[in-house]
């Protein structure tokens, strides 16, 4: 994991999903920078108390509640819980998301509803208690988690990718509405990470491979876990980016943007081997072994 030298002691930071994933690891890369940390969760209560318990190890406190971002009430009460609990807010990364992962052609109402109520009213409301808290002790920083749905096409990602392009949308407005409060806003797009929920949907061997294709072909030679992305999800925290606001940053290591060269390389491997055709044929490449 990188180091940061990002220094948020005497903070409280509030991360939604932290019970396991990105969220876990930005959690707990937050703790590492001295902040106190909220860690939310929906189901995963034991999971959640086990990482509370990594952020007290580091000496700092931890709050666990319960959150579900798809019911207004429990986002309120979750604002209400900090105000009698840690009793401050200076830090929000807002991670959870849950989508139904269909082609657009195939995806129900139901599927949009709930996948819009956490990427952009859920959104919307944490922001509107987190404001209000942030300003009383003088600002804080929001960081809204995106994803590489939003930049390339990922097949059966058009709803939840159509519900992070508005959060991003609303990210920009929000910039302009609330900067003058002291709070800084922007978001994170992380593109993919090789996180225990991605080895669920892909299945052992399948994501194996891609993390040999990760660590053969992205551009820093590595398949991206939770605690890399997790680093630079605290540095945006950090009051030095206040310069950033109303920004999506991508914190991908350059991945979207390699994508098309990354596949004709694999390709040009592929044809390699085979025989099909000559190194000459291809010309020099820096990615090819």
């Amino acid at each position: 994991m990188a180091d940061t030298t990002v220094d948020l002691t005497g903070k409280t930071a509030l991360v939604t999903g932290s019970s396991r994933g990105l969220g876990r690891a930005t959690a707990i890369g937050l703790a590492r920078a001295g902040a106190d940390v909220v860690v939310t969760y929906r189901k995963q209560a034991d999971a959640a108390e086990e990482v509370a318990a990594e952020i007290r190890a580091l000496g700092r406190q931890a709050f666990v509640l319960a959150l579900d971002m798809e019911q207004i009430e429990s986002i309120d009460g979750l604002f209400e819980a900090v105000k009698r609990g840690p009793g401050r807010l200076d830090v929000l990364v807002l991670n959870a998301a849950a989508t139904a992962f269909r082609p657009l052609m195939e995806a129900k109402p139901h599927h949009l509803e709930r996948t819009y109520a956490i990427s952009t009213v859920g959104f919307l409301r944490a922001v509107q208690n987190a404001v209000p808290l942030m300003e009383a002790n003088g600002g804080g920083t929001i960081v809204g988690i995106s994803g590489a749905d939003t930049r390339t096409y990922i097949p059966a990602h058009g709803v939840l990718a159509g519900a992070k392009a508005a959060m991003e949308t609303m990210i920009r407005y929000l910039a302009c509405e609330i900067g003058d409060r002291g709070i800084t806003i922007l978001g994170a797009n992380p593109g993919t990470i090789m996180s225990d929920s991605m080895r669920a949907m892909l299945g052992d061997a399948i994501f194996a491979s891609s993390v040999r294709y990760e660590e053969r072909s992205h551009p820093l030679r590595q398949a991206a876990q939770p605690e890399d992305a997790a680093a630079s999800i605290v540095l945006l925290c950090s009051p030095a980016a206040r310069w950033l606001h109303g920004s999506i940053v991508d914190t991908d290591g350059g991945s979207v943007f390699a994508m098309c060269g990354r596949w004709m390389d694999e390709g040009t491997r592929a044809l390699l081997k085979q025989g099909k055709v000559e190194a000459s044929d291809v010309g020099p490449s820096a990615s090819l072994p």
